[in-house]
Formats: C-alpha cells, structure tokens, sequence
C-alpha cells in the first residue's frame, strides 16, 4: 500500500503516519533502520526475521517490476537525445540498462526524460 504525505519542507521535524507503522508491524519497534538513496527511503526494522525478510526482498521485486513498467512506459513518450550530448545513461549500471531494455523500455526515451530532468534541476 502507498500512502503519499503531505509536508511542509520548511519544518524539520518529519513524522510518519502512524497507521503506516501499524500495517507495516513496524508500530512498536524499538529502533528502524533508514536505508537512504536519492530521492527515496526504505524503512525497516534493523533485524529482520526471515519472514520479513522474504516479504520485504517479494515487496521489493513488486516495486521494481512496477518502476520497470512506469520507465519503459515514459521511454515511448519522450524524444531522442540530440546530437553531440553527453549520454546521461552512462551514470547507470550496465545490469539495469539491459534489464530495461529486456523489459521494452526505449533508451533515447530515458536519456531524453533524464536530459529534461537535469535541465529542470538547473
């Protein structure tokens, strides 16, 4: 289940709904272990009991799957890189470049939507 939280990046102090870490099993934790990446962040209990652990590696998958899906999916949508750009998949794994294109995804799509992406940051 996703939830989607609303903030206010001006407050520091963040909290996390409450039902979340109910259905999660997570509510009467102890301690969690953030594992951080840009632009995401996992939440786990540090020690994880072989259950969890298959869920969360099932979970996962399903996520990975559905990333794989919205990114082949943009790739269709988006032009090709023009000429003489730096190609922005090079930042990329070689794995996850293969693995997309066995997926469908189209690869002048990604490097066009990961151009506009970079000329938005600027």
């Amino acid at each position: 289940m996703k939830f989607y939280v609303h903030r206010d990046p001006s407050n520091k102090i963040q909290m996390i709904p409450y039902v979340a870490l109910q259905m999660s099993k997570l509510a009467d934790a102890d301690g969690l272990l953030l594992d951080v990446g840009e632009g995401t962040i996992l939440l786990s209990r540090g020690e994880m009991s072989t259950r969890e652990a298959m869920k969360m590696v099932s979970h996962l998958e399903q996520m990975s799957v559905d990333l794989v899906k919205q990114l082949t999916e943009a790739s269709y949508k988006a032009l090709s890189c023009p000429e003489g750009c730096k190609d922005p998949l090079d930042e990329f794994d070689e794995d996850v470049i293969e693995n997309l294109m066995g997926c469908g995804a189209d690869l002048d799509g990604l490097r066009m939507l990961l151009l506009q992406e970079e000329a938005e940051d600027e």
